[in-house]
């Protein structure tokens, strides 16, 4: 039993050793004083506050970060807002046609993103809302994967407690707000932290959306980031690697509320 258990802590440990070696491979090219000299995996100096730096004086990193700031957070919060509140009244609102509406928003999901592209952005066009920030945050402002998230954790709420407060005369929306959405809270925070995190990667839609640069978030600006500091390894990697920290702190901070998110459902109430 004492061999089986040193056995997999090893195994753990080589695992999570090749894992982080491309981050530590990352720390040593954004570490470095320029291009001449890149060793791979050992250490030329430590200059990463000194490519900061750079970066952050002299390049638009930090209105790149502050509009995928702005949008990450934004689409978060109104597909939190519009989800929870799709996925609440489908689970436990009776209404005609509620199962035939649910069908159709699990069957979107089956569209790849690519076929819904070139219809979106002709709204998005005719609303004149090319290069605005709400034409790159309302498309996403609700998602089929948050109307089915929040509505399998609702399935959940005990209709007894729900017919209580009716009973009591609480209205829908006091129930709503009063009752459902604090038991959904891990579900919308794990919602939130899902969102946020493919927003923070998404290249597509903002290219095609925003033309402007002063409206690129992170992804956009890292694209086309050879044109403003060079061919340069150390300061592009320096760029990568300063953009991973944001979604990291989040990680690390909701993993309880995202670990209880993704568990809830399995468990037999």
């Amino acid at each position: 039993m004492r061999a089986g258990t040193i056995l997999r802590t090893v195994w753990l440990i080589v695992a999570v050793g090749f894992m982080l070696l491309p981050v530590y491979a990352m720390l040593v090219v954004a570490s470095a004083p320029d291009d001449t000299d890149l060793r791979g995996l050992v250490f030329n100096g430590f200059h990463l506050p000194e490519n900061i730096g750079l970066l952050f004086g002299e390049g638009n990193l930090p209105t790149y970060l502050r509009n995928s700031l702005i949008l990450c957070v934004g689409t978060g919060i109104l597909d939190v807002i519009f989800s929870a509140a799709a996925g609440y009244a489908m689970a436990q609102l009776s209404f005609p046609g509620r199962r035939v509406l649910f069908a159709l928003v699990i069957g979107t999901l089956a569209l790849t993103p690519m076929v819904l592209v070139i219809p979106v952005f002709l709204i998005v066009k005719e609303l004149g809302w090319v290069n605005t920030f709400q034409g790159m945050m309302v498309p996403g402002m609700i998602s089929a994967f948050g109307v089915f998230l929040v509505r399998q954790f609702a399935l959940g709420i005990p209709k007894e407690l729900l017919l209580a407060a009716r009973v009591d005369g609480a209205g829908e929306f006091r129930i709503f707000a009063r009752i459902a959405v604090p038991l959904l809270k891990p579900a919308l925070i794990t919602l939130f932290l899902v969102h946020f995190l493919a927003q923070w990667d998404n290249l597509l839609w903002p290219l095609i959306v925003a033309n402007e640069q002063e409206l690129w978030p992170l992804p956009v600006g890292l694209a086309n980031f050879q044109s403003e500091v060079g061919f340069n390894y150390h300061l592009t990697t320096t760029a990568a690697l300063v953009t991973a920290v944001p979604p990291f702190i989040l990680m690390v901070a909701l993993q309880r509320y995202y670990v209880a998110g993704l568990t809830f459902g399995g468990l037999k109430r």
